[in-house]
């Protein structure tokens, strides 16, 4: 059986190409945030579910905003991380990354920890 990899190439994030193919690279081993960041665009999953959220954190506080980690939080599980503490590891994850809108590789984009999203202070 012959296999020619195909390449998968999605929506734009400003200052990046996005494709899925075998060669390497920066590397997760999860497609999934894209896919719903694709699909909760279209549908305004997450920006209604944050409007209808009260935030009642103190601002001086906050280092991740409720939609963030609304994001973050259905992205992971939609994945099939149920556990909040997968958020440790995902955190620093490109796709993970790119799906909540962050830059995949710079660090100072971490997403939220486990211990920030189960605080109620992230």
């Amino acid at each position: 059986m012959n296999s020619n990899p195909e390449q998968l190439r999605f929506a734009a994030i400003p200052g990046h190409t996005i494709r899925a193919d075998f060669a390497g690279g920066g590397l997760s081993s999860d497609l999934g945030p894209l896919l719903l960041r694709g699909i909760d665009r279209q549908i305004g999953l997450t920006e209604r579910l944050n409007a209808a959220v009260l935030d009642t954190r103190h601002a001086s506080y906050i280092t991740h905003s409720q939609l963030d980690l609304l994001t973050q939080r259905i992205y992971q599980i939609g994945c099939g991380y149920e556990d909040g503490n997968d958020s440790n590891t995902l955190r620093h994850d490109p796709m993970f990354k790119l799906g909540a809108g962050r830059l995949p590789f710079d660090a100072d984009t971490a997403l939220a920890s486990a211990a920030a999203m189960s605080s109620g202070r992230a």
